[in-house]
């Protein structure tokens, strides 16, 4: 319960620092209320503890490379092989654990004795993953896609 608290009030910040830095995007609005609201109905049912905590780690999983992707975006790194490594890790980390382990929680909580409206939390919280999920192949598509610059070679000097 300890842990299902501090997440509480971390991202009851994170959506205030959404907010607040003008990063008020419909779906990050969406994940940052189904999580309050998951987490706070956790907390006062004294439920489900281990179905969250296990939500918590399937989604903070891929927040490092998320986390990576945007830095090497602040600092220029666009159109590389590292940047496309960087995505396609991303990718695949994030479809794994969202839409296989995270389909696989939710069908747990929903299928568990647990109130109405930690069911209907787990439920949107999947929805809003397969949402980024479509996006995430509609980008991996795209860049993949893209046609890369063939390597320059030296001219042979002689």
């Amino acid at each position: 319960m300890r842990a299902l608290a501090v997440t509480l009030s971390y991202m009851i910040y994170d959506a205030a620092c959404c907010h607040l830095s003008g990063d008020a995007r419909l779906d990050n609005a969406l994940h940052h209320l189904i999580s309050i609201v998951g987490l706070g109905a956790g907390l006062a049912y004294q439920r489900s503890g281990t179905e969250l905590v296990a939500c918590l780690i399937v989604t903070e999983i891929t927040a490092p490379l998320l986390h990576l992707r945007e830095m090497l975006k602040e600092v220029g790194i666009k159109d590389t092989d590292l940047n496309l490594l960087v995505d396609v890790l991303f990718a695949v980390t994030f479809s794994v654990a969202r839409m296989v382990c995270g389909t696989y929680v939710t069908y747990r909580t929903v299928t568990a004795a647990n109130p109405i409206l930690i069911k209907t939390m787990a439920t949107s919280l999947l929805l809003v993953s397969a949402y980024w999920f479509l996006r995430i192949v509609r980008m991996v598509r795209h860049k993949l896609g893209k046609k890369r610059p063939a390597p320059k070679v030296a001219a042979n000097s002689k």
